[in-house]
């Protein structure tokens, strides 16, 4: 993990304090690379490169140059295969100077050109000069771990692992982007490739850039087959084809020169990813888990992970730490924010970034079960899409006067499962693509309606979604929405606060479900063996069943976040009410303070479970008065 940044204008010279520019872009990424810092200047191009050590840590610095000087490069991640790639190189006549991954995505660029990229297995996102060609060529991975933002200003293309550096750029000033404010209130995240930020955007997931004298191509590189199945394997077939794909990717991202270990949740993801971990481990693996004080979690609608994750570490034998939680939110979440660089508003980042900090005592590489649910069928949203299609037969005063009129007197607060189940009612009635949306968004269309001040259109939110749907929809609906959480859910939240929390302390984490090749078999396996009998993942488990203990298989879904309803209506409620008191509301003119009022009050005594929305507003807030309002 690195932080990388740079200016690049094929047409005309740098300006002349580039270096000092340079430097400062550079110093807001420290945190990502506190191990060594280089740059690299000429007439048209600038580098900027602050490097966290895990492979060569000697001889592993960038900026750097290939061995024929052509082209330079400044790189973020880890690339799995390298050592593979290095002998085909070397068989084919290249000689190396270091033992590091950048150096051979550097010679392979100048072997196989553009083409390197689809050769390569990992996380990364770089950018390579071909000093020759007056030409950038930019690389994201396979599926958004590692961020890239950009953004051209007066003919300067601009880039950074951050978008904050971008803003150290002479003539940047930040600046809200209200078209997509109504995207960003539904899904708590902007779709790529815009962010909440005018004029700064990411390079999507899967995708290639090259800049040059004449302008700008971008293309995607990874366009997998996600909607053809394979009917012909058996259940057994896939379990151990499954277990192969895991034991191969794990075993390839264990590779590293510093300490690593695992979170551990206890759920089936994580437990999963150490349990091949130890196949490969020569002792036992260290492992972090997180909990919350039990006056929070008694007060709140999340589940506590920390019994089961005890189950799993005596199962799995591991170097085992817990910690129990009582952060300090009212100070903490604005440098949080600072971090995220965008008001991405999961309550999962504290803990994400809290369980980083700790594991940086003994740890600089943690592996994650992220991604699991995307490609394997996890979320209770793709089990809830095949009950409302049942429940769509259900005659119409059955579900209206009774079902629908007892649950609505209900407390949402009262449980998970009924604030779910509020949620899966509204969108029930509605076609398939359409009832997917209503489970994404935080607000229903004339709620959002009395939020928002501006004029939207309902349809022009989900844009993105519809595209990607129309792209990898097939005949199995299951696939259709796990599709569309790998191309927008997963890099545009999960992946985003993974990123942007552990690089905040200089922790790297990887993730071994998100190799492409495991995706790429998993998108195979057809829908009955995801879901089965009501029971997701089925597959993944059945792999792990000789594995891990039964409970932690088939344990109910806890999720990952934080109490932050019970933080809302105690220690971060003065702060809540500051931040969104009709003052402060009013000024900002993007919401309507009397809808803000209501869903405060029906949170704090108890009507409606509104911490998500509630959480969000503090976040936009805190996020404007830290980039906007300066």
């Amino acid at each position: 993990m690195c932080g990388i940044a740079g200016i690049f204008n094929p047409n005309k010279e740098l300006p002349k304090n580039s270096r000092e520019i340079l430097r400062r872009m550079g110093e807001v990424l420290r945190h990502r690379g506190p191990d060594d810092y280089g740059e690299y200047i000429s007439e048209h191009c600038g580098f900027s490169f602050c490097r966290l050590s895990i492979i060569d840590l000697e001889h592993g610095h960038q900026p750097m140059f290939s061995p024929s000087s052509n082209s330079v490069i400044v790189f973020n991640g880890e690339i799995y295969n390298y050592k593979e790639l290095r002998k085909e190189l070397e068989e084919l006549g290249a000689v190396f100077k270091t033992n590091s991954d950048t150096e051979v995505i550097l010679v392979g660029y100048e072997v196989w050109g553009v083409d390197i990229v689809s050769r390569l297995r990992g996380m990364f996102a770089f950018v390579i000069y071909d000093i020759g060609k007056n030409e950038l060529f930019i690389a994201r991975d396979h599926t958004g771990i590692k961020p890239f933002y950009f953004t051209n200003n007066s003919s300067n293309f601009v880039f950074a692992s951050e978008a904050k550096s971008i803003l150290k750029f002479p003539g940047i000033t930040a600046s809200v982007k209200t078209s997509v404010l109504p995207k960003y209130m539904s899904f708590l995240w902007v779709p790529a490739p815009d962010t909440l930020f005018e004029n700064i955007y990411v390079l999507e997931p899967g995708h290639v850039m090259q800049v040059g004298e004449n302008g700008i191509k971008n293309q995607r590189y990874w366009n997998p087959d996600l909607v053809t199945k394979d009917s012909s394997k058996t259940e057994k077939t896939w379990i151990e084809l499954i277990d192969y794909e895991l034991t191969r990717a794990v075993k390839e991202q264990m590779i590293s020169d510093v300490p690593l270990g695992a979170f551990l949740s206890g759920g089936v993801d994580s437990s999963t990813i150490i349990s091949f971990m130890n196949q490969v481990s020569n002792y036992p693996v260290t492992t972090y888990t997180t909990g919350f004080a039990k006056e929070d979690l008694s007060q709140d609608v999340i589940l506590s992970d920390v019994e089961y994750a005890r189950i799993a570490s005596k199962n799995l034998k591991v170097d085992y730490n817990e910690l129990i939680l009582s952060p300090d939110v009212v100070s903490l979440l604005p440098r949080l924010i600072w971090h995220m660089d965008e008001p991405v508003a999961d309550p999962a980042a504290i803990t994400t970034y809290l369980i980083c900090k700790a594991a940086k005592e003994k740890c600089t590489v943690m592996l994650s079960g992220v991604g699991g649910d995307e490609i394997f069928g996890g979320y209770p949203r793709y089990l809830g899409n095949i009950i409302a299609h049942k429940y769509q037969r259900v005659p119409g005063f059955i579900r209206k006067e009774l079902i629908e009129s007892w649950v609505k007197r209900i407390p949402t607060h009262s449980s998970s499962f009924v604030r779910n189940f509020k949620k899966f009612l509204k969108s029930s009635d509605l076609p398939f693509q359409e009832r997917y949306f209503g489970y994404l968004t935080y607000y229903s269309q004339s709620e959002l309606k009395q939020l928002l001040k501006m004029e939207f259109k309902w349809d022009d939110i989900f844009e993105k979604h519809r595209k990607v749907f129309k792209e990898y929809n097939g005949d199995d609906n299951i696939q259709s929405m796990m599709n569309l959480d790998l191309k927008t859910f997963l890099p545009n939240l999960n992946l985003m606060y993974t990123d942007k929390m552990s690089s905040a302390v200089s922790v790297e984490v990887r993730v071994p479900f998100l190799d492409h090749l495991l995706i790429e078999k998993a998108a195979k396996i057809p829908g009955p063996f995801k879901i089965k009998n009501g029971k997701r993942k089925y597959i993944l488990k059945k792999t792990v069943e000789k594995r891990l203990p039964h409970e932690i298989i088939w344990r109910k879904k806890a999720g990952f976040g934080a109490p932050i309803g019970a933080w809302l209506k105690g220690q971060a409620k003065d702060m809540m009410l500051d931040l969104l008191s009709e003052e402060n509301i009013k000024k900002r003119g993007y919401f309507n303070y009397p809808y803000v009022s209501n869903i405060i009050e029906n949170h704090l005594n108890g009507k409606e479970y509104n911490a998500n929305q509630l959480w969000q507003l503090i976040t936009l807030e805190l996020w404007h008065r830290e980039f906007i309002d300066r």
